[in-house]
C-alpha cells in the first residue's frame, strides 16, 4: 500500500513539475514574443540630455582662447580641449562621413566604434569655429546612438528616428547654421530605401552616406532646413511625442513592405 502510494506522490511531483516548467517557458515565450510598444505615442522628455549639454565639452568657447588651422585636418588632430569630454572614447578624425560649414562655424560627423561600448556609440559631432578661412581646434563634441529601432523596449520608425534625433540637434544647439537662415540637421537609420525617401514638409535629404558599424550597414542622412524653432514652439520638451514632432514637421517615408 506504501508503496503504491509513493508512487502515487511521486507521478503527482512530476506532472506538477512539468506544469510549472511549461508555464514558466510559456510565460518566457510571450515575454520574448510581445510587441514592442509603438514609440510614438510614449512620452517623452529632452530633461535629462539638456542637463548633458553642460559636460560636453569642459573648456570655454573663447575665441582667443583657441588653435587655428589652415585645414580641417590639422584642426581636428588638436584634441586637448575635447579630451576630458564624457563623449571622447573612441574618437577618430579619419573616419569621416562629411562635414558642415556656416559662415562662423563647421561641425564635422564621424563615424567610429568604440570597444568599450559596442552597442552605443556610432557617430560623433565635432564643432569648430571659423575664423578667416580658418579652423579652430574642436571644441565641443557629442555623440549619438545607433540602435534607436533595437531598442529593448519600443519599436521605432524610420519617421521616429529622424524626428528624435533632429529635435535633440535643435533643443542642445547642435545643428549648424549655415548664415542664410538655415540650419543642417542630420540623423540615421537602418533601411536604405525608407532613408531615401524621408521628407521634412515636402523637402528631400540633401544627401545619404552608407556608413558600415560592425557588420550592420546604416545609412547617414542630411537636410538643410530653414530654422525649425518656429515649428517646434509648441512643443513642451518636458513631456512630448515622437507623434507630436512629426506631425510639426510634416515628416514622411515610404515604408518598407
Amino acid at each position: 500500500m506504501r508503496g503504491k502510494l509513493k508512487k502515487v506522490l511521486i507521478i503527482i511531483l512530476v506532472i506538477a513539475g512539468i506544469l510549472v516548467l511549461t508555464v514558466i517557458g510559456l510565460g518566457i515565450y510571450f515575454i520574448a514574443t510581445k510587441p514592442k510598444a509603438d514609440i510614438s505615442e510614449i512620452p517623452q522628455n529632452l530633461g535629462l540630455s539638456v542637463i548633458l549639454s553642460d559636460v560636453v565639452s569642459a573648456t570655454s568657447e573663447d575665441e582667443e582662447d583657441l588653435n587655428w588651422y589652415a585645414a580641417l585636418e590639422e584642426a581636428s588632430a588638436d584634441t586637448s580641449l575635447i579630451e576630458s569630454s564624457v563623449f571622447f572614447g573612441g574618437y577618430d578624425t579619419s573616419k569621416r562621413i562629411t562635414s558642415f560649414e556656416g559662415d562662423d562655424q563647421c561641425m564635422a560627423v564621424n563615424a567610429y566604434v568604440n570597444p568599450k561600448n559596442e552597442n552605443n556609440d556610432f557617430v560623433s559631432f565635432v564643432l569648430y569655429h571659423k575664423r578667416e578661412g580658418k579652423y579652430s581646434q574642436p571644441y565641443k563634441i557629442f555623440s549619438t546612438w545607433i540602435d534607436l529601432n533595437n531598442d529593448d523596449t519600443y519599436h521605432y520608425d524610420c519617421d521616429d528616428a529622424a524626428v528624435s534625433l533632429l529635435s535633440l540637434e535643435d533643443a542642445l544647439g547642435f545643428a549648424v547654421d549655415t548664415g542664410d537662415g538655415n540650419k543642417v540637421y542630420c540623423g540615421f537609420w537602418t533601411d536604405e530605401a525608407e532613408t531615401r525617401s524621408l521628407t521634412f514638409a515636402g523637402q528631400e535629404l540633401d544627401g545619404v552616406e552608407k556608413v558600415d558599424y560592425f557588420d550592420t550597414p546604416y545609412y547617414f542622412w542630411y537636410i538643410t532646413l530653414p530654422d525649425v524653432k518656429g515649428r517646434l514652439q509648441n512643443i513642451d520638451y518636458g513631456s512630448y511625442t515622437c507623434q507630436e514632432l512629426i506631425d510639426a514637421l510634416k515628416v514622411q517615408y515610404e515604408k518598407a513592405e
